[in-house]
């Protein structure tokens, strides 16, 4: 008894500040009391189910498969020992649940998942509703669920998550050690769900409670590490989805302390390299500071150095440092850089089980760099491969995910490549077919669908088709106002306003060539001027940064109640054109001190749209050129 107490006493403080000799003392400790009690003696189970919880830890530590392979002995035996009506089995199933799911995040067996799941259930259903260890056997279901929905991607997983870890929280006191990990679990499931779904709501609640994790998190505690580590990557997707390059810079920030508190020697610092990497690449991305992309490379490399051949962890890393020399490749033309990223492609493919969650990106990426490979050599083969690795990524995707509409337009290019080639299998409208489903694609974010929109009309009206594309185009302007520019700092909307820049005028060419009446392309123009002009009254520009937090996070229900605000002013007697574009009679009115015009030069036609009092009409420039009027601004 006296070895276990001690046992306990060292891993406690194992646990509250990351000695890993205390808990090398304590299995030392625990292994002398087991060999010293007999088989039958009724504290034995409780004593393999200590060793086995300490074990557990060791391996998560330094990643030693031979303990958790010990541990799970041990919670078998003990579990196997406690009678079916004792109040200890809820824990013993508790217990090996956790190590079976521990093996599982090493190895990637789903049937120790699986095992994992129903032991938590189990032990959930030999739990009292009023008992103190409840809270914690919901959090852990939770996050095995969580970790099956990653894997086999069932949405029935997520929401029952969900609904455990909310229930753990609440039964949290605000004072108890375990609530910022219940902080912590809780934000990664709806991270989770926001990736498969799109749901920015799910994403602020994650980054609100990654917050609260960290707050709640000492200075000292070596969980401290991993709570800046989820918060760094909450707000990376939040940059990803909406382009605050704030959010980025503070990823990066939490990213870096994650990496500077842990250990040398600790199971999880490759993945913290990995993180970092992919931050870093980001804002290069944003930023083109290849600075930035040379420390990603390095990351990943070190990350990959860190990494057990074996380990499932391999797949993502090899992906990610394939996806940093490919970039690379594409700033300074290092074919040598492109060959070896396309090497990692294909090392995370090999790498990948059938069902990985990731092997949809796998395809996607490696597709990407052959065809980057065909435009530098022009090897057909390349090509080809390209073509059928984005077949693949795109058949693995359901069509409601957020990256549907990504894949597709990524697979409509190597097909434009092709097409623009003799070849047997040629379908000349496949990749305008692609183009057309990603813009449909509701989940994926707005950007990505005007994007496919703009590629669409310019493939309908290279082939003569003027009066399809101007639907496609105008849905496309209906979109800008849900690429929202509020909550972001003055420098992004700029960056993001670049992106989209010239759609309005090109919906407005493209409908003038469809024949459409000059109101209606001086319409489109107004829209969007007045999308904009709402956008920069809601700016948070000069805001502090945790103002702007508070702000944003406030923000994500107004915007719905604003909304509604709106469909309700328009629903007013002679209110139904509010803070929409003026009517055809309001904008003739507006030409009483003289005729209005309006020029719209763009690379498909040129345009004078003249607003008098008695009429708007358009009169055709073709000798105003696009690229010269660009040369002479």
């Amino acid at each position: 008894a006296t070895q276990i107490n001690l046992g306990t006493c060292l891993a406690a403080r194992f646990k509250r500040m990351g000695d890993l000799g205390d808990l090398q003392k304590a299995i030392e400790r625990g292994e002398e009391a087991l060999a010293a009690t007999p088989q039958d003696h009724h504290n034995r189970a409780a004593m393999q189910l200590n060793l086995g919880s300490w074990l557990s830890s060791k391996f998560e530590r330094t990643g030693d498969l031979g303990d958790i392979q010990k541990a799970i002995e041990h919670g078998e035996e003990a579990l196997t020992a406690i009678p079916q009506d004792h109040p200890d089995r809820a824990g013993g199933h508790n217990n090996l649940g956790s190590f079976l799911s521990s093996r599982f995040e090493r190895l990637g067996d789903l049937g120790d998942l699986q095992k994992a799941i129903e032991h938590a259930e189990e032990a959930l259903v030999a739990t009292p509703q009023d008992h103190p260890d409840r809270a914690r056997t919901q959090n852990q279901l939770g996050s095995r669920l969580c970790s099956r929905f990653k894997r086999i991607g069932d949405l029935g997983d997520p929401q029952k998550a969900i609904e455990h870890t909310t229930e753990a929280l609440a039964a949290t006191p605000q004072n108890h050690p375990d609530r910022a990990s219940r902080y912590c679990n809780l934000g990664s499931l709806l991270s989770s769900r926001f990736e498969r779904i799109g749901d920015l709501g799910d994403l602020q609640k994650a980054i609100d409670h990654a917050q609260e994790a960290l707050a709640a998190t000492p200075q000292d505690h070596p969980d401290r590490a991993s709570r800046h580590n989820n918060l760094g990557s909450r707000l990376s997707s939040r940059f990803e989805r909406i382009g605050d390059l704030g959010d980025l810079q503070k990823a990066i920030y939490h990213a870096e302390k994650a990496l500077t508190a842990i250990p040398q020697n600790h199971a999880d610092r490759a993945s913290r390299h990995n993180n970092l990497g992919t931050f870093l690449s980001s804002r290069f991305k944003r930023i083109g500071d290849l600075g930035d992309l040379q420390k990603a490379i390095e990351h990943g490399e070190e990350a990959l150095d860190a990494t057990p051949r074996d380990h499932p962890l391999r797949v993502t890393i090899h992906n990610n440092l394939g996806f940093f020399l490919s970039s690379r490749f594409k700033r300074i033309g290092d074919l040598g850089g492109l060959q070896k990223a396309i090497e990692h492609g294909e090392e995370a493919l090999a790498a990948a089980p059938r069902d990985h969650p990731l092997r949809a990106t796998l395809h996607n990426n490696l597709g990407s760099q052959l065809s980057s490979r065909f435009k530098q050599i022009g090897d057909l083969g390349d090509l080809q491969k390209a073509i059928e690795h984005a077949e693949e990524a795109l058949a693995a995707t359901p069509r409601d995910h957020p990256s549907h509409a990504d894949i597709c337009g990524l697979l409509g290019s190597p097909l434009e490549s092709r097409f623009s080639r003799p070849h047997p299998a040629n379908d000349p409208d496949r990749s305008l077919r692609l183009h057309i489903e990603a813009h449909a694609c509701r989940t994926s974010p707005p950007r990505v669908r005007i994007h496919a929109a703009r590629k669409a009309a310019s493939l309908l009206y290279s082939a003569g088709k003027f009066r399809e594309p101007i639907s496609i185009l105008e849905d496309a302007v209906n979109l800008m106002p849900s690429v929202d520019l509020r909550f972001l700092k003055r420098d992004d909307p700029q960056h993001i306003l670049s992106e989209l820049s010239g759609l309005a005028s090109i919906a407005a060419s493209v409908a003038l060539q469809a024949s459409r009446e000059a109101y209606d392309s001086l319409r489109i123009l107004e829209l969007v001027e007045i999308d904009l002009s709402t956008d920069g009254i809601n700016s948070t520009s000069g805001e502090t940064p945790n103002k702007r937090q508070n702000i944003i996070s406030r923000r994500w229900d107004a915007v719905n109640e604003m909304e509604e605000t709106l469909r309700y002013i328009r629903s007013l007697p002679g209110y139904a054109g509010f803070l929409l574009p003026p009517s055809q009679d309001a904008l003739m009115k507006m030409a009483i001190n003289g005729p209005i015009v309006v020029f719209n030069c763009t690379t498909y036609r040129s345009d004078a749209i003249i607003v008098t009092t008695s009429a708007i009409t358009s009169l055709e420039l073709p000798k105003l050129t696009y690229y010269e009027t660009i040369s002479r601004v």
